[in-house]
C-alpha cells in the first residue's frame, strides 16, 4: 500500500541498476520522499551499468551454509512468483521449466535448500544426464528481460511520487546535504572506487554473453563445470541469451570473437536444440555480443548502515546495498526489504536522538 500523504524522510538513492531501482520502489511505496541519482537509467548503455545486459533469472548461488543469502533470494523468488501471476507481459516476466547441470556433486548440489522453495523440483535420473555430468536436476523459475523489466521498475516508481536525476557522482558527499536525511549506495561496481567508500572488497568480474534469435527454446538450462559456467535463458520476445564468461578484475569493454564462438560451442552441448537444422554453431542467428561488469564483492552483498556528520551538526544516515555479483536480479527484493528495515531502524534511532537533546536543551 502507498502511503499517501507520509513522508518519513528525505531519500537519495545513487544508482539505477536493479538494486537502486528496486530499492527506491519500496522506499517510495513506504512513504520516503526519495529521489534517485545516477549517471545511467533504464535504456542507456554502458560498460558500467551492468544490469541491462544481465541474464536476470532466479537461480540462487546461496550456498546451504548462508542463511542471510537464502533470506534475500526466497523473498525475491515469492515477489518474481506473484509478479508473474498479475504483470507478466508488462514486466516482462516469463515462468519457465529449469534443467541445472553439474560436472562435481557437493552437499549444496545433493540437497540444495531452496528444492521445498520453487515448484516441480525432482531430480533427473543419472541415466538422463549429459556425458561427464555426475548431478541434475528440473524445476519450475522465473525469468526476466532487463530490457523489459528495468523500465517497467523506473516507471512504476515516478507513478508513485519518485524523482530522479541523472548525475554523475565521485564521491559519496556530493550527495550529503542538509536537505537529505538518508543517503542509500546502490553504485555496484563503481562501489570499488566512489570517494568516501572505496570498497577493496569489490571485484569487477567481466561477463560476455552472446543473444540470438531461437523462439522456438521454452527453457532454461545451466551446466556448471570446472573450467566453464554455461547458460541459455530465453526471453520473452524470441531472444536467447547464451553465456558466459567469468574474467575476475577485468572491465575489458571489447568483445573477444573467440569467446563468442566458445559460447556458442558450449551452448550447443548444453541445448542442442538450439540448432534447429543440427548444423552446430552456423546455424545460431546471432543478435548482438555483449559485454557487462559484475559487481562481485568478497564477503557478499554489503547491505549496512553507517552515520555521516555534517558541519551543522545534522547526521545522515547511509545505507549500503551493493555487491551482489551475479546474483543481482534473483536476490534484488530480499536485499532491497532488508536495506529499508535498516534505513527505518536507523533513521528512527537519528530522529529520537536529535528528539532527546532538543528535550534536554529546553531544560537547560
Amino acid at each position: 500500500m502507498v502511503c499517501n500523504g507520509c513522508n518519513l524522510g528525505r531519500v537519495t538513492v545513487i544508482g539505477a541498476g536493479v538494486i537502486g531501482l528496486t530499492t527506491a520502489l519500496l522506499l517510495q511505496q513506504r512513504g520516503y520522499e526519495v529521489t534517485i541519482i545516477a549517471d545511467h537509467f533504464p535504456g542507456d548503455k554502458d560498460i558500467q551499468y551492468t544490469s541491462p545486459v544481465a541474464g536476470a533469472r532466479w537461480r540462487t548461488l546461496a550456498p546451504n551454509s548462508d542463511l542471510r543469502l537464502q533470506r534475500y533470494d526466497r523473498v525475491s523468488f515469492n515477489f518474481f512468483w506473484q509478479l508473474a501471476k498479475t504483470h507478466a507481459a508488462e514486466a516482462g516476466i516469463m515462468v519457465v521449466s529449469a534443467y541445472d547441470y553439474y560436472q562435481d556433486s557437493s552437499q549444496d548440489v545433493v540437497n540444495p535448500w531452496w528444492k521445498s522453495l520453487v515448484p516441480t523440483f525432482q531430480k533427473i535420473d543419472e541415466k538422463e544426464l549429459p556425458d561427464h555430468i555426475s548431478a541434475g536436476y528440473h524445476y519450475t523459475t522465473v525469468l526476466i528481460n532487463p530490457l523489459v523489466y528495468l523500465p517497467w521498475l523506473l516507471k512504476q516508481y515516478l507513478a508513485m511520487g519518485g524523482k530522479h536525476k541523472r548525475q554523475k557522482i565521485d564521491r559519496i558527499s556530493d550527495v550529503i546535504s542538509d536537505e537529505v536525511d538518508i543517503v542509500v549506495n546502490c553504485t555496484g561496481v563503481r562501489a570499488k572506487d566512489l570517494a568516501g567508500v572505496m570498497d577493496a572488497a569489490i571485484m569487477p568480474t567481466r561477463g560476455q554473453n552472446v543473444i540470438i534469435k531461437a523462439p522456438h527454446i521454452r527453457r532454461t538450462i545451466s551446466m556448471l563445470k570446472r573450467d566453464s559456467y554455461t547458460y541459455v535463458i530465453p526471453r520473452c520476445d524470441g531472444t536467447v541469451v547464451l553465456g558466459t564468461t567469468k574474467d575476475t578484475n577485468s572491465t575489458d569493454p571489447n568483445i573477444d570473437p573467440h569467446t563468442t564462438n566458445d559460447i556458442l560451442q558450449r551452448a550447443i552441448e548444453c541445448c542442442p536444440d538450439l540448432s534447429l537444422l543440427h548444423k552446430g554453431v552456423n546455424d545460431l542467428d546471432v543478435v548482438e555480443n555483449v559485454v557487462g561488469i559484475r559487481p562481485v564483492r568478497q564477503g557478499g552483498p554489503r547491505v549496512q548502515n553507517e552515520h555521516y556528520k555534517l558541519q551543522s551538526g545534522k547526521e545522515v544516515l547511509i545505507t549500503h546495498n551493493y555487491g551482489h555479483g551475479g546474483s543481482g536480479y534473483q536476490s534484488s527484493w530480499g536485499t532491497a526489504q532488508e536495506a529499508v528495515r535498516l534505513i527505518h531502524q536507523g533513521h528512527n534511532a537519528l530522529r529520537n536522538e536529535s528528539k532527546q537533546m532538543r528535550k534536554l536543551l529546553s531544560r537547560l
